[in-house]
């Protein structure tokens, strides 16, 4: 199983949970949109099994100390056992 978190570059202001994050991909600091998502690989290719939203603690009122702010890895946590209650049995987990 592949636990991954992916950032996609947002212009505009219409959308809650954007915010400032480095992408590694384009190699700065930009407007991103970021998932956590799981994914079962069998060798040769992958398919997703769970996929979240991530919400920049920017976009909310009260930055990190907001109630609905979850860390990246808490919601990869919780991916994987929501990945594992439909009887997934990874040999690992990357």
């Amino acid at each position: 199983m592949i636990l991954d978190d992916s950032g996609h570059r947002k212009s505009g202001n219409f959308t809650s949970v954007v915010g400032r994050q480095y992408i590694g991909e384009i190699g700065k600091t930009v407007m991103v949109i970021v998932t956590v998502t799981t994914h079962s690989y069998d060798g040769k290719k992958s398919f997703p099994i769970e996929i979240r939203l991530y919400q920049h603690s920017s976009s909310l009122a009260k930055g990190k100390d907001d109630e609905l702010f979850e860390k990246k890895p808490d919601i990869g946590i919780e991916l994987i056992d929501r990945s594992l209650s439909r009887d997934l049995s990874p040999g690992i987990v990357l």
